[in-house]
């Protein structure tokens, strides 16, 4: 590319005072090819934070592989070898853990309040999962040690249950009879303790308790609902999962965490896509607009293409200079939107926090002054609603070089037409005209 090339195509990115108009669509090019770029990195960046820190969370929480029986159920067939299955899986390589467990559904009772829980044993007093300790927020050392629950941080704030208070639990027990059905289960349980997953579901509706009070309780005698297997590599799940199931055998059946909650992770990889290509079409209007720009600027830069091309300027280097003005728009709007976008991705948090402050201080300001009575602080991102509390953001680097790149691609395309046009046009038409 020659010098005067990159002179020209530089210099028709300004215009003279009289012309204010063509500069000003410049401007509405470079602003909305910013505005695109900027929007797909924040929110982006957000969905990634979003979805990666419910998959951790429930995968922290959860089995990474659960291997189970073909019924699989609390009132269906356990597993009574457990604890020479759970030998086996522990000897394999990049196996974390091996937990046997049980888990179903039922109701708790306090005071007036009843509801519904999902009840999970884990752990003896031989054998205390670390898995599920390092949640317990208070009185971790009588996890196993004491015959009690632990309830998650929410649910006692929500139902005002403190430590020591008893809780009545409600269980499907015993087997499905035509005359009575199932028979429920209740029993009295101690609080020992609270913990805080910082996943909304199981902090709310998550009871945890030994191994031997779940069996108790549920009346199963010594067996377990499954094996709960952590490995040292999440992206290992399906390899893992497989290898799991030639060790154990065919009588049992392995599941990933991707497989019990596939409707939850497929919810999240549509709903990524679909924001995705609803952000892209901003990218897509500003390649529009670009290209009524270049427009506008050969109608105006007319007579300079006629001299140009008079004076030897070549077809080529013509649309090489309108090419050079779509792709030098896309260069600084793309590079704006980068910048601001990782520091807004970055520093998300502080905003929205701020943000936040500014909403809540005029609306108290409203209240008083209109006398509307008691004002409560809103939030911009309920915990009860998003599973967290607080704003996670993921910047994926490969992403953000498509996205730059993509919207630098679109620019310079949309530019290719009107350069085309000026290149055809000839120079002594052109300057007799004008």
């Amino acid at each position: 590319m020659k010098f005067f090339e990159f002179f020209v195509g530089f210099r028709y990115l300004k215009s003279k005072k009289a012309q204010g108009f063509i500069s000003f669509n410049t401007l509405l090019s470079v602003f909305i090819v910013f505005i695109g770029v900027f929007i797909l990195i924040v929110v982006l960046s957000v969905m990634n934070g979003f979805q990666g820190q419910i998959k951790n969370k429930i995968l922290d929480v959860d089995s990474h592989i659960v291997v189970s029986t073909l019924a699989g159920e609390i009132d269906g067939v356990a597993i009574k070898n457990y604890r020479e299955i759970a030998d086996k899986i522990k000897k394999i390589d990049n196996v974390v853990s091996a937990n046997p467990y049980i888990q179903g559904q039922g109701l708790f009772r306090f005071r007036k309040n009843i509801g519904p829980i999902m009840i999970r044993g884990m752990g003896t007093k031989d054998d205390i999962p670390s898995d599920i300790t390092k949640f317990i927020t208070s009185n971790k050392a009588g996890f196993c040690k004491e015959k009690g629950i632990y309830i998650g941080e929410e649910m006692a704030f929500n139902y005002g249950i403190k430590a020591g208070h008893q809780i009545e639990l409600i269980v499907p027990k015993g087997r499905l009879t035509a005359l009575t059905g199932i028979t429920p289960g209740i029993g009295k349980y101690k609080v020992l303790g609270l913990f805080k997953t910082g996943y909304y579901d199981f902090d709310t509706k998550l009871i945890l308790m030994s191994l031997t009070d779940c069996q108790e309780l549920f009346s199963l005698g010594d067996v377990a609902y499954a094996v709960g297997v952590k490995i040292d590599d999440i992206y290992k799940l399906n390899r893992m999962s497989s290898l799991i199931q030639s060790v154990v055998g065919f009588e049992f059946v392995t599941m990933t965490a991707e497989q019990r909650n596939h409707n939850l992770f497929y919810a999240l990889k549509l709903e990524k896509l679909i924001m995705t290509v609803i952000l892209f079409l901003v990218i897509i209007s500003a390649g529009f607009t670009i290209m009524g720009t270049i427009v506008m600027v050969v109608m105006e830069k007319r007579k300079a293409i006629g001299v140009l091309k008079s004076m030897g300027a070549k077809p080529e280097s013509i649309m090489i200079i309108f090419v050079l003005e779509g792709f030098l728009i896309g260069v600084i709007g793309t590079f704006l939107g980068v910048v601001l976008g990782l520091a807004a991705s970055l520093n998300l948090e502080a905003i929205i926090l701020r943000i936040e402050d500014m909403i809540n201080a005029v609306m108290a300001y409203g209240y008083q002054i209109f006398d509307l009575g008691v004002f409560y602080r809103i939030s911009i991102v309920p915990t009860n609603v998003y599973y967290i509390d607080s704003i996670p953001t993921e910047i994926s680097p490969e992403f953000v070089v498509f996205i730059a790149a993509s919207a630098i691609f679109l620019s310079t395309f949309a530019a290719i037409f009107p350069a085309w046009q000026a290149s055809r046009q000839k120079p002594v038409e052109t300057i007799r005209y004008e």
